[in-house]
C-alpha cells in the first residue's frame, strides 16, 4: 500500500532537530528496537530569553484541517483543540471544498500536500485562494521535494512538527493572509 511518508528517516531528522538521537538495534529472529532520545526541558529552560513561547490565537478560531493520514488528522487535532481553536476536520480535499462552501467561515485551511486519489493539498490551495481569497492557508509535508514544490504565498510547514511548531506557522499564515 501507500506509505505515510514517516518513516526512519524522518524519525531520525526528528531526533536531529531537537538535539536528540535515534538508535537501532536488531538481534537476528529477536526482533529490531528502535530508541528515541530526546533532551529534557526543565522548567528554567523553558522561561530563558530566546526561547519563544507558543503564540495565542482567538479563542475558537475555526480551523479546517484536511489529512488523510487519521493518526496525524488526530494529533493535529488534538494540537489545536489544546490551543483553544474549533477544528472541523476531513480526509481529502473535495470534502473540504464541500464544508468551506456550506459550514460559517473558517479562519484557516490546514492541509497536507499529499492526500492521496484526487486532488492535492496544492490544488485545493489554488481552489481556496481563487474562491475564499481572504482564507489563510497553511501547507503542511512530511516530503521535502513537497515542500520545495509548493504553491508560493503559502506558509509551509515541515513534517513531523511540535505543538509550538506548528502555532508559530499558524501565527505567520494568519499574519500573511491579514496582510493580504
Amino acid at each position: 500500500g501507500r506509505g505515510t511518508g514517516l518513516g526512519l528517516s524522518t524519525v531520525y531528522g526528528f531526533a536531529k532537530q531537537s538535539q536528540g538521537a535515534a538508535m537501532l538495534e536488531s538481534v537476528v529472529d529477536v526482533g529490531t528496537t528502535l530508541s528515541l532520545y530526546l533532551p529534557a526541558v526543565s522548567d528554567a529552560m523553558a522561561h530563558k530569553p530566546g526561547i519563544k513561547p507558543v503564540e495565542s490565537f482567538p479563542e475558537g478560531m475555526r480551523v479546517l484541517v484536511v489529512e488523510d493520514d487519521a493518526e496525524v488528522r488526530s494529533v493535529t487535532h488534538n494540537f489545536l483543540a489544546s490551543m483553544g481553536s474549533r477544528v472541523t476536520e476531513c480526509a481529502g480535499a473535495e470534502q473540504a471544498l464541500d464544508l468551506l462552501a456550506s459550514e460559517p467561515p473558517f479562519a484557516l485551511l490546514l492541509t497536507d500536500i499529499a492526500l492521496g486519489a484526487g486532488m492535492r493539498g496544492t490544488e485545493l490551495a489554488q481552489e481556496v485562494q481563487r474562491r475564499w481569497p481572504h482564507l489563510p492557508v497553511l501547507l503542511m509535508s512530511g516530503y521535502s521535494s513537497e515542500l520545495a514544490g509548493a504553491h508560493p504565498g503559502h506558509e509551509l510547514l515541515r513534517k513531523p512538527y511540535t505543538r509550538a511548531e506548528l502555532a508559530q506557522a499558524i501565527a505567520r499564515a494568519l499574519a500573511a493572509g491579514a496582510v493580504g
